[in-house]
């Protein structure tokens, strides 16, 4: 016959767990959990901001193209083609000191010049240009001062980013 040995166990001599290590556990876990979701609602954030910057700088580029456009047309344009054309249509106006174009409801009834539409941008760029007042300067010798006169014009321009929160309304001062 072999030997066969025969092993018994105790049940009395195993201790009793008292759940110690779940406990512990389920705190890490959810230690873990809260920096996760602190983690995420950080990122989302900053996602947020990166995005409402990018929206912005597309309004206000757009916005500077727009503007150049419209110095572009004073520039190419003779002064006796620009002669007697401010007549409130097609963008071109004389200088009213009460119109105001911060907002867009500003821009509702007026007729402005649209521009190309730029990529992601969520409307057609517009601007307007407005005849100012002349002039009188004197002029820049000491010998012969005589009057020097010259058209000053302002270009306004308006561009909105991807979205309708970003509005950007820039102005330039053109003398011809």
């Amino acid at each position: 016959m072999k030997n066969q040995s025969i092993h018994t166990i105790q049940i009395g001599s195993i201790k009793k767990q008292q759940g110690a290590v779940l406990i512990v556990g389920i705190v890490m876990v959810l230690i873990l959990s809260i920096l996760v979701i602190a983690g995420v609602n950080s990122t989302v954030l900053q996602q947020k901001m990166t995005s409402n910057l990018r929206d912005k700088e597309l309004a206000f580029q757009s916005a500077e193209t727009t503007l150049k456009i419209g110095e572009d047309y004073l520039l190419t344009s003779t002064e006796t083609e620009l002669a007697n054309i401010f007549d409130g249509t097609n963008g071109l106006y004389t200088f009213n000191k009460n119109r105001a174009l911060k907002e867009e409801s500003d821009w509702e009834n007026i007729s402005a010049r649209e521009s190309e539409t730029l990529f992601q941008i969520k409307e057609k760029p517009e601007h307007i240009i407005e005849e100012l007042p002349h002039i009188e300067v004197a002029g820049d010798s000491l010998a012969s001062p005589k009057i020097i006169t010259g058209a000053y014009y302002r270009v306004t321009s308006k561009s909105k980013g991807g979205t309708d929160a970003s509005l950007v309304v820039l102005q330039s001062m053109y003398k011809k």
